[in-house]
């Protein structure tokens, strides 16, 4: 299916290598979602980043990029510092500890806003509160290995390994987000690449055997499928945006099911959901 460009998102992608400059130990959040079991291992709290370099047509979080600069006065944006964030997080202590669970930092781009997101991995690390990074790799290299050397975990979103199809439904190329991941390789941190499955998008035979030619060369083996849901239209509608989603239906169960055990055959641990 083929959108016309007449209906892409009216705010123009950011670039991955200029992210918004703030000061290192204050950032713009839109919010924290507790007793959350699908950003990492256990029971995890997700602080939501705004800032994006991608304009994924799919999108669960306009507000991310709609509120970074343009809204900056909407009423959900909190200025933040990472003493405050860290205090309101470690309320959630005891349930990571009873479900080895941790916070997970996400967005939008979380490394949208790097210095923040770092000292926020740092502080995470001093506390000894397993942390993972949630990126979409759109970012510049040097900033994500100094992010991935501070991370216990990084969910590594993968959308179309073709780079004009990639393009066409996220607002860049897909080149320096391969090129990130293959610099992951290099690193010891663990990784779980996220696949968010939309169909008419990415779900063909050919966008997933080549994902898996790809990431057979890796040491990359776990993998999230994240089926597309209409669960953000009522966002689109409330913050005016244009829904390039119309029309667009779910993945059946079914069709979860093939992709999920052709992973399993080509030797990944694929999982559903998380």
């Amino acid at each position: 299916m083929v959108i016309p460009a007449s209906s892409v998102i009216s705010q123009a992608p950011g670039t991955a290598a200029k992210p918004t400059p703030q000061a290192a130990r204050t950032g713009r959040i839109f919010d924290i979602k507790r007793f959350s079991s699908h950003d990492g291992p256990g029971i995890r709290s997700t602080v939501f980043l705004t800032g994006c370099p991608l304009r994924c047509a799919w999108c669960h979080n306009p507000e991310a990029f709609v509120c970074h600069e343009e809204n900056a006065g909407n009423s959900r944006i909190r200025e933040i510092t990472v003493p405050a964030l860290v205090r309101e997080l470690e309320r959630d202590v005891s349930y990571f500890d009873t479900s080895n669970g941790g916070v997970t930092i996400s967005g939008g781009e979380p490394l949208f806003q790097s210095a923040f997101a770092m000292e926020l991995l740092r502080a995470c690390r001093k506390r000894e509160l397993h942390n993972a990074l949630d990126t979409s790799g759109c970012v510049d290299p040097s900033v994500l290995m100094a992010a991935a050397s501070l991370a216990d975990l990084v969910l590594y979103d993968l959308k179309a390994m073709d780079s004009a199809t990639h393009s066409e439904w996220t607002g860049v190329g897909n080149q320096r987000i391969l090129e990130n991941l293959r610099l992951l390789q290099t690193t010891d941190v663990e990784v779980w690449i996220r696949l968010p499955l939309i169909p008419g998008v990415n779900d063909d035979e050919g966008n997933l055997d080549a994902m898996i030619a790809s990431l057979s060369k890796t040491r990359f083996r776990r993998i999230s499928i994240l089926p597309y849901h209409k669960i953000a239209s009522a966002k689109y509608q409330r913050l005016g945006l244009p829904e390039r989603m119309t029309g667009v239906e779910p993945p059946t169960p079914e069709r979860v099911e093939q992709i999920r055990a052709h992973f399993a055959a080509a030797g990944f641990d694929p999982h559903v959901g998380h």
